[in-house]
């Protein structure tokens, strides 16, 4: 069955997800109140403690399939503050290459820089290696001693997978990374929405003043949304019940998108349920995707310090040969309108938190019915072994 193919049905995940909202349990927000430690989000050790346990161990999604279009393309990206280079080889594979020149360390490619060809060139000494990351080039290779070996001097590599239309990489090179170690359950449902064969529409970079945790609260609750978005995407959406489920690691948020949603806006057919049901996933550890009915908001994430996270905003649409003028105004707006809500208001609103928080005001943070999808995400973390509540010693150990 072709990608196309499988992209027509949505997963029995979203499937079950969507009919489990129509159920009359879920009529009503439910009533609850937990909690999250303020230090979580202010605490140096923390932030060390989850780059060592979340970001340097697990597979972290740093980019989406379309930006390695075609073989000879490659990008610079950072994990946990680690340079590497993503490229996509002859034979259209992904590679992960430390992003350090074997000569003298010199970094290859500029963060965020996206190009195409089929070599890579050190600007200082000009070594120059191939997409597999192999040393094919050394200007004056005379003036090394006999013996001298390119084959000695290849590019690190770290492990890498391409699923679900994102890549992974883990800086843990002790374990090769497959999609168990990934999620099958999450890729399933990205292969249905068929975000690999999603063409690139637009991308915003932002830096935030804000923990990156922070950044991610705010796309696991729905109190916000009437709220912050009054002028923006409030119209879409009404206070509702959300179905907020673990899938491993990762974490499926379901929503009606609309007044009166019922079990006749639930279908198999993909293209009919993203009309009537919002998914928005947290791709554990730190990327954000969330359907609409004519594009796939993609953001990823990178802590650079404790209060400080990069963000890259991904706008993805299906491929058209050629989309109708209509189409790409409608693709126009939807962008405006969702870089202006993100980077306005939900980015503007984890700064605002961050400077609240850092006055010690608060203790603990106080999550209410519509809000419990920022607890299971907690949760995860806590789960991995970055709990404040242990204490702050035991992370510094």
């Amino acid at each position: 069955m072709s990608t196309k193919e499988k992209a027509a049905q949505a997963s029995v995940g979203q499937y079950e997800a969507a009919i489990r909202l129509t159920h009359e349990d879920m009529a009503e927000i439910k009533s609850c109140t937990t909690y999250v430690d303020a230090q979580t989000y202010l605490e140096p050790a923390v932030f060390a403690h989850e780059k060592k346990a979340l970001f340097s161990n697990l597979p972290v999604p740093v980019a989406v399939s379309q930006d390695l279009p075609k073989a000879g393309s490659y990008m610079g990206v950072e994990v946990a503050g680690v340079p590497v280079i993503l490229t996509r080889n002859r034979e259209g594979e992904v590679q992960a290459l430390l992003n350090a020149c074997s000569h003298r360390g010199t970094r290859l490619v500029g963060n965020g820089e996206c190009a195409e060809g089929m070599k890579l060139s050190c600007p200082y000494h000009a070594w120059t290696y191939n997409l597999d990351g192999k040393l094919i080039g050394v200007p004056r290779e005379d003036c090394f001693e006999a013996g001298f070996d390119k084959a000695d001097y290849h590019l690190g590599r770290v492990p890498c997978l391409e699923a679900g239309g994102l890549i992974w990489v883990s800086l843990d090179r002790t374990r090769e990374l497959d999609l168990e170690r990934v999620g099958p359950e999450l890729v399933g449902d990205f292969d249905a929405m068929g975000l690999s064969d999603m063409r690139v529409y637009k991308t915003q970079d932002y830096e935030i003043g804000a923990n990156w945790k922070l950044v991610t609260d705010a796309f696991l609750e729905g109190y916000h949304v009437t709220r912050l978005h009054a002028k923006t995407l409030a119209r879409f959406f009404v206070d509702a019940p959300q179905m907020i489920e673990r899938i491993g690691q990762h974490l499926r948020q379901t929503s009606g998108s609309r007044r009166g949603f019922g079990a006749e806006h639930v279908s198999r057919d993909w293209q009919k349920l993203r009309q009537s049901v919002v998914y928005a996933y947290i791709a554990f550890p730190s990327a954000i995707v969330v359907t609409s009915p004519v594009y796939v908001s993609v953001t990823l994430l990178t802590p650079t310090a404790r209060d400080k996270t990069h963000a890259r905003y991904l706008m993805l649409v299906d491929k058209q040969a050629e989309p109708s003028g209509k189409m790409e105004d409608i693709y126009a707006r939807s962008f405006d309108l969702m870089a202006n809500a993100f980077g306005n208001e939900d980015f503007k609103a984890a700064e605002l938190s961050q400077e609240g928080l850092r006055t010690g005001a608060l203790k603990r943070l106080t999550l209410g019915g519509m809000e419990q999808g920022v607890r299971y995400f907690h949760d995860v973390i806590e789960e991995l072994g970055v709990d404040p509540a242990k204490g702050i010693e035991a992370l510094e150990s």
